[in-house]
């Protein structure tokens, strides 16, 4: 009886916190596309560079920052199921994975979004009125601090990516406890069913930093040249 309550226990657990992969690359992809506004308008901003590009790349650093939180984990997690003996060796990461400490390097980055906005309000506005007409003043506001915008992601992207962290930690809890009773095969199996499941907003997580590391780049040579 112990052993079917602790089964369905875990069984549980993992329908209330599977990740629906479509709403999660949906809410990296909307960030993505306020990226995509800031990028085509680049060419105006050199024409009229300013130092407010330095706070522009460095509130884009908190988002860097949460995506390489999940990027590494699941990286690490997988990594579990493919070296070898990588359950029995290194179990003490499926602690780390499991114990929470990666949701509260998420909950670390949540403020970005409060950050982003109040950079748009401070630095950024004014820039951008100097260098775009109202429509293209409109779109890059509508980027910034509209609903579903850079301002607006702790509801979206954060939320999202908080919910795939969630969804580890409570996978390495079970693969930890299969691991304890010595069933690696089936652990083994849970990790790769985790991660494969994951794996798409993994890939449209590193689609993401490359553009926003290209963005970044840009952005500091926007400022070089003030």
């Amino acid at each position: 009886m112990k052993r079917r309550s602790a089964m369905a226990q875990m069984q549980n657990r993992k329908e209330a916190t599977v990740v629906d992969p479509i709403t999660a690359i949906a809410a990296v992809k909307q960030a993505d596309e306020a990226l995509g506004v800031i990028e085509k308008l680049l060419g105006k901003l050199r024409a009229q560079p300013d130092i407010a590009a330095v706070k522009l790349s460095a509130a884009l650093d908190e988002i860097v920052k949460t995506y390489r939180v999940v990027d590494q984990a699941l990286n690490a997690y997988a990594s579990l199921a493919i070296d070898t003996d990588a359950l029995t060796i290194r179990s003490q990461e499926l602690l780390i994975i499991a114990g929470g400490s990666l949701r509260v390097q998420l909950e670390e980055g949540r403020g970005s979004c409060a950050k982003i906005g109040n950079i748009y309000r401070e630095h950024l506005k004014r820039w951008f009125e100097r260098a775009f007409n109202q429509e293209e003043q409109l779109t890059i506001e509508k980027a910034f601090i509209w609903p579903g915008g850079l301002g607006d992601i702790d509801d979206t992207l954060f939320y999202e990516l908080t919910r795939v962290v969630e969804q580890l930690e409570n996978e390495a809890k079970d693969t930890l406890a299969l691991v304890i009773e010595k069933h690696h095969d089936q652990a083994q199996q849970s990790v790769l069913q985790t991660y494969i499941a994951l794996a798409p907003i993994q890939q449209a997580i590193a689609q993401a930093m490359q553009q926003m590391f290209r963005l970044k780049t840009q952005l500091i040579e926007v400022a070089e040249t003030t």
